[in-house]
């Protein structure tokens, strides 16, 4: 596989398995979610190059308005997972406990179409 695009190779979670890794002793659930960031973590410069390639955003746009302003208490790079996924996945929304992110989350949708939620939000509305 080409490693530039070996990014686009992230899956979809399906809504009960969220619930599932909710629900998970939280040493076991966090573990996981480690896992997860630290692959993002490798593809961040590929997930960035695409996303100026292909005009998603301007590289002073991402310079003044997201780099390094969205990390997550993991020391992953939340912002760059959200454009992966407005870029790459077939998805209603973004699911993040980034409380950076969730406060810009208006702002977020609006410029780049994607919906922002977190975990417990998603819980809501499975119930």
């Amino acid at each position: 596989m080409d490693k530039k695009n070996e990014h686009k190779n992230f899956v979809e979670i399906e809504p009960k398995l969220i619930k599932k890794l909710l629900n998970m002793p939280k040493p076991i659930a966090m573990n996981i979610l480690k896992r997860i960031n630290y692959k993002m973590h490798l593809q961040k410069d590929n997930i960035l190059k695409q996303a100026l390639e292909e005009n998603f955003l301007t590289e002073e746009e991402y310079n003044e308005k997201y780099k390094d302003m969205f990390y997550d208490e993991f020391g992953s790079d939340s912002f760059i997972q959200y454009i992966n996924a407005v870029m790459n996945a077939k998805i209603d929304v973004f699911l993040t406990e980034n409380e950076r992110m969730l406060k810009r989350k208006e702002e977020l949708q609006k410029r780049f179409g994607l919906g922002i939620n977190s975990p417990e939000d998603i819980l809501k509305k499975l119930d």
